[in-house]
């Protein structure tokens, strides 16, 4: 988060950056991890916009990303 940037301007782009890392774990092939995970990013998004929100989304989008590094990376070692 942009140190200028309020919880209110961040957390929409945020969430973005979550639905489309989701997004990309479906085309992965994990759409049940991208579904519990989708789930729990739309009931965070949807409390109140306060730092614990922010916290949140922010580990599911750690979540998300770190889900999408290892289904690439199993992905190139059975392509080598």
């Amino acid at each position: 988060m942009d140190p200028d940037e309020t919880i209110a301007e961040a957390l929409p782009h945020l969430f973005r950056e979550v639905l489309d890392g989701l997004a990309r774990l479906e085309q992965l092939g994990a759409r049940s991890d991208a579904a519990r995970l989708r789930s729990e990013a739309i009931a965070g998004y949807s409390r109140a916009w306060d730092p614990a929100c922010l916290k949140r989304l922010e580990q599911i989008r750690g979540r998300v990303d770190r889900a999408v590094h290892d289904l690439e990376q199993r992905r190139r070692l059975s392509l080598a």
